[in-house]
């Protein structure tokens, strides 16, 4: 059981290291080659294409994450004690809570970027790039991504609390 634990947080961390990877890779990578001048012309459908490969790899990353988070921490506390006061009372509980509360707002940032905001983004873009909507959905969806990435490295900061305790 101890090596499918590890195997668990293994795959816990390489999930980790992919979603937030690839929201830095899109924002400090692939944005600002879209906006050179001879991009231009192709930016919309690249920004399309990346977002939608992209979109398939965070919900697949997500996805393993809830899986092996919520083993990790029954394997740690036993099922019993996930329900357990003991377990919320303390430290640990607390910041775990908190933890689990900004995974909740990652889930429906996401959900709002991924299906909502990011495709009428790209639609907008392709039809009338230089459009005053064009220019508001795209700050717009640049928006829940750079609030996602940050919430995300809040989440990070706070696993490693889990592990490490305090850095105070």
């Amino acid at each position: 059981m101890k090596t499918l634990y590890f195997l668990s947080v293994y795959l816990h961390i390489l999930a980790a290291m992919v979603w937030i990877g690839g929201m830095i890779f899109l924002g400090i990578v692939l944005v600002p080659v879209v906006r050179k001048p001879f991009l231009r012309s192709r930016a919309a459908e690249l920004l399309r294409w990346t977002g939608e490969r992209f979109r398939y790899v965070g919900w697949v990353t997500i996805c393993t994450l809830l899986v092996t988070g919520t083993f990790n921490v029954a394997y740690r506390f036993g099922w019993a004690g996930l329900v357990s006061r003991d377990l919320w009372a303390g430290g640990f509980g607390r910041i775990l809570a908190v933890k689990l509360i900004l995974v909740g707002v990652i889930l429906l940032l996401s959900a709002i970027h991924d299906f909502y905001v990011g495709p009428r983004a790209t639609e907008i873009l392709q039809q009338n790039p230089a459009s005053p909507e064009a220019g508001r959905i795209r700050r717009q969806a640049s928006w829940f991504g750079r609030v996602n990435l940050l919430l995300s490295l809040a989440v990070v900061f706070l696993a490693i609390m889990l592990v490490r305790g305090l850095p105070w």
